[in-house]
Parts: structure tokens; sequence; C-alpha cells
């Protein structure tokens, strides 16, 4: 097993700082993902020294609404996004998500941000955040600067995040009440429920007409994209005259377009469809109880 230097920071100002004076560095907080990586000498756990320990740092646990935004502290664990009345109230689309993640005691330390900067093409909060057009921030001692979540993205387990530089915040857009949103996803067992296939859905619907669509599953290409083919057959259309079936079906033609025929396509092509039309039926329900 590679021997590391742990160094644990006291302050956000003092994580910076290290990371501006090493390379070699890893920023831990939970670990949900990199000690596991770590005892299994995978190959993510190489290419680095010192870990330092961010968890401590509580300037980077909060929950803020703002005027056309929720700003969300990167250090805040999946259960403080499950009990917050605010991601409750705005976005039930990422609670649903943050509740499907592995078992209580993963969701009590694993983070926001850890979950973003693994990357994992399976990442159950990438969906729903991906679709809600998040942004995140990231600090260096060079400064700061904000992308897209989309952006960020650079591939599986990959980000375009500098080696100075550490995630600070998550902004995610305000939505209206016209928006309805659903998760859905199939895991490997119930106890740890690592995605095989994970989907987030988010339409806005006004009069039965469905405009700005997004749709984003997880685990089928990757890394978590939205799909415009889907996007664009929707768009526009009243649900009534939409088929979910279809629009499953779609989706799997438009995966395996992006992924080619793989050894798992006869499997997530009918798993893909079935999540894609349980979403939309689930949807288009809300959407009829709300008239």
């Amino acid at each position: 097993m590679i021997d590391y230097e742990f160094i644990k920071a006291r302050s956000l100002k003092e994580a910076l700082d290290f990371l501006g004076n090493y390379e070699d560095v890893k920023a831990i907080a939970g670990g949900t993902d990199l000690i596991v990586d770590i005892r299994k000498e995978n190959v993510r756990a190489k290419g680095f020294k010192r870990l330092l320990d961010i968890s401590g740092l509580k300037e980077l646990e909060f929950i803020e609404k703002e005027r056309d935004r929720v700003v969300l502290g990167a250090l805040l664990t999946h259960t403080s996004l499950i009990e917050s009345p605010i991601i409750e109230q705005h976005f039930p689309l990422l609670a649903s998500a943050a509740k499907t993640i592995g078992s209580p005691q993963i969701r009590n330390r694993g983070t926001i941000g850890g979950n973003i900067n693994n990357a994992s093409p399976a990442a159950d909060l990438l969906p729903p955040l991906i679709a809600l057009k998040a942004q995140v921030k990231l600090c260096s001692v060079r400064g700061e600067r904000t992308m897209s979540l989309e952006e960020f993205l650079a591939g599986p387990y990959k980000t375009n995040r500098q080696s100075d530089e550490l995630m600070t915040e998550v902004h995610i857009p305000l939505v209206n009440e016209d928006y309805l949103g659903n998760f859905q996803k199939i895991g490997r067992r119930k106890a740890m429920n690592i995605a095989r296939l994970n989907l987030a859905i988010l339409l806005g619907i006004n009069d039965g007409t469905i405009f700005d669509p997004r749709v984003v599953p997880g685990a089928a290409t990757a890394y978590p994209i939205r799909f415009g083919k889907v996007e664009e057959a929707i768009s526009g259309k009243d649900i009534k005259d939409i088929d979910p079936v279809e629009i499953g079906e779609l989706a799997s033609e438009e995966m395996i377009s992006f992924t080619g025929v793989r050894w798992s396509t006869p499997y997530k092509r009918v798993a893909l469809a079935s999540l894609v039309k349980r979403a939309l039926e689930s949807i288009f329900q809300e959407a009829k109880v709300d008239e």
C-alpha cells in the first residue's frame, strides 16, 4: 500500500495555500470514494503522495437561498441535502437522488463536493445537478472562477479542476413552479445501491405543453450528459401526445449513438428505456394532478 502524508487544514485559506504549494496532493472530506480507491490500490489512488483533510472546514457547510439561486457549500453531506427544507421545496429532484445514495453511513459522511469531484459515470447527484443547470465555484490562491457543471466534467473520473483549485460552492438557479422532475435508479444491490443506471428528467410544463426539457441519464455514457435528441423530440409537445414507451426507446438509441454496442448494451438498452418511461409517466401524472 502507498504511504501518504496526512495534513489537516484548519481554514480555507490554509487549504488553498497548501494546494498552491504542492502538486502531489489530494483533498479529502468524507472519503467515501477515495478511501475505497486507496484500499483497493486503484489507479485513481495514485499520482499523489499527500492527503489534505478539509473535513473540518465548517465555512463550506451551508445552504443559502439568494434572489435567483441557492448556494450550497461543497462540504454539505448527502444527509444535509435530504433534510434541508430549502432543497425539498425548490429542488425535490436533487433530494430524491440524495436519498438513494449508499447506506445511511455513506449519506452521513459523503459530500456533494466529493460526489461531483469524483466524477463517477454512476454518481447519483450528477444527473439532477446537470438537469438543474448547476454551476461550481473553484477557488485557489490565484483567485476564483465559476463554470457550469457540464463544463466541469471532462470524462469518466476526470474534471477540468486545476491541481491547485478547491471546489467551494455549488450554485443552482431557482426554477418556477412550472418545472416538474423525477429521478429514477437501478442499483446492483440494496445495501450499497451503486447505480447501474440512473436518470434525472426535469420538464417545464405550461397548460400541458412541455418547454425547456432536460433529460440526463447516468452510467449510460462515459459521463452524464444531456440527451439532446430526446429533449428535442418532446419539446413543444402536449403531454397527451407523447408516448413514454416511444421516448424511452429513443433514449436507448441515443445512448448507443454515444457508446456504440458493448457487452452491457442489451441490458442497458432495455433498462434505460424503462427508466425514461417510468420518469415521464410519473411527471405526466403529477402534471395532471396539479391542473
